[in-house]
């Protein structure tokens, strides 16, 4: 969960002994009307009570025990515990019609550091708020009742994230309202309003896309609202604009954040008025469009900052539509890689790929910063690059791998971190370490060149520190 504001907040909580032995009475916590969550100075929580299991709609047994890394927590306490200072905020989570804040305590013995309590309260929304706050986990009854048109079931996802925000762009296919997608990028907005389009009384009708990022600003207006010839230098003779593309259809305005303010006022004009003059032009076009816009900018905050004209976003604003990241929907993850796997397969004309179930977990616990589009372009290169029919986890770049790598250590148990230290925190020399690696590689993966590819260097560099360490023969 995502935190919609956090603030450090002053004043640890200090106990006299380990948090296992001094907050021994957890009961004390169970009927709290507040959720309670306690991580030991590890990262692997200890208590959750009945609140918070009811209020994220978790179990117990399937909480405590495990890493924070490893299952489903707030950005608060994950903070808190890697800052390892106290931090209180609100999240972008609601249960019912409350939104819930969070406040982490750091917990110490003496001098160290020895966990996180963090207690999850409950705020009553204020329905306008509500609507800026667009709707990422509001409840809505009607949501089971969701049944994908043809044009939605292509979207990818069974998450009860992804079908809230199908369910809403669905519904919105049905008015001739402007819709305003948020989200992060590569989370699929194109492709939702692609299908608000088709879903439309608009289907016969154009359906024009314009990135409003990768228009340099001086061409812009003509891109849009088109050009009479002779307007400007170069300009040899008359062009359509995007607009008049799009009469009678739906016009995409991607990256709407990116619009230059003189440009938002000219958009502002065909919102109301429903006309525009073509640059160089004396005539009035009136024209009949819909017009879907999206970003992954914070509008609010550039309202604020006077760069985004507050009366350009309440019209831009009438159906907010949000779509989650992958770190909001991980189980549909696995589907994805499916899917992707089949299209990828057919598109270079060649039998499925299999991946291994470390591969798959591995891929399945990445953030993915990039959502959909680095997942489906991952697979891509895992596919294009594999020899063989199987994808294992040596052949995923590293910097997806090595995060699987770390989080496997902090779920069984382990302090924290790659370098395991003796209980008096002594560091062995750079030798032991290459040697234990060098061991373990060569075990686990049975070949130089495998070993190799999973460390990140050639097979000769791995043969000649085996043979330097007597590894083998």
């Amino acid at each position: 969960m995502k935190i919609a504001s956090i603030n450090k907040i002053n004043g640890n909580s200090r106990f006299n002994g380990p948090i296992g032995n001094s907050v021994n009475n957890f009961y004390l916590f169970e009927n709290m009307t507040e959720g309670v969550c306690i991580v030991n100075e590890y990262g692997y929580i200890e208590y959750v009570n009945n609140t918070y299991e009811k209020v994220f709609n978790v179990k117990k047994k399937d909480m405590i025990g495990n890493s924070i890394f490893m299952v489903k927590c707030d950005d608060v306490l994950v903070t808190a515990f890697k800052e390892k200072q106290s931090i209180k905020g609100k999240l972008n989570y609601y249960f019912n019609d409350y939104q819930i804040e969070a406040s982490a305590s750091t917990i110490y013995f003496g001098e160290k550091f020895s966990g996180v309590i963090t207690i999850y309260g409950q705020r009553k929304v204020d329905s306008r708020r509500k609507v800026i706050e667009i709707g990422k986990n509001e409840k809505t009854s009607s949501i089971y009742k969701y049944e994908p048109s043809n044009f939605f079931s292509e979207i990818i996802g069974e998450s009860e994230a992804i079908k809230r925000s199908l369910y809403r762009a669905q519904k919105a296919s049905r008015t001739s309202s402007t819709v305003l997608i948020r989200g992060e990028s590569g989370t699929g907005k194109e492709l939702v309003a692609n299908a608000i389009h088709r879903n439309s009384k608009r289907a016969n009708k154009p359906f024009i896309t314009l990135n409003c990022g990768a228009i340099p600003s001086n061409l812009l207006e003509s891109e849009l609202f088109g050009h009479e010839q002779g307007a400007f230098t170069g300009a040899v003779k008359k062009k359509l604009g995007k607009f008049e593309q799009a009469n009678g259809g739906t016009i995409f305005l991607d990256e709407i954040g990116d619009l230059p303010l003189q440009m938002q006022v000219k958009l502002l004009r065909v919102l109301q008025e429903k006309e525009f003059n073509r640059v160089g032009g004396n005539e009035t076009i009136k024209v009949d469009v819909r017009i879907i816009a999206a970003t992954n900018k914070n509008l609010e905050e550039m309202i604020d900052n006077d760069e985004f004209r507050e009366d350009l976003y309440y019209r831009l604003n009438v159906i907010p539509i949000y779509l989650p990241s992958l770190k909001e929907r991980k189980d549909d993850i696995p589907l994805l890689i499916n899917h992707f796997v089949e299209k990828v397969s057919k598109k270079l004309g060649i039998e499925s790929v299999k991946l291994t179930e470390e591969a798959q977990k591995c891929l399945c616990q990445y953030d993915w910063p990039g959502n959909v589009r680095e997942l489906e372009n991952i697979i891509e290169r895992l596919i294009a690059l594999c020899e063989g029919n199987t994808i294992d986890i040596y052949d995923i770049p590293k910097k997806i791998s090595n995060t699987f790598a770390i989080n496997k250590i902090q779920s069984h148990n382990k302090p924290v971190g790659l370098i395991n230290m003796n209980e008096h925190g002594e560091l062995a020399t750079f030798e032991d370490y290459e040697r234990e690696i060098i061991r373990y590689a060569i075990k686990k993966f049975k070949s130089f060149n495998a070993a190799g590819k999973a460390l990140g260097i050639t097979h000769k560099t791995v043969a000649s520190k085996a043979r330097k360490y007597n590894i083998v023969d």
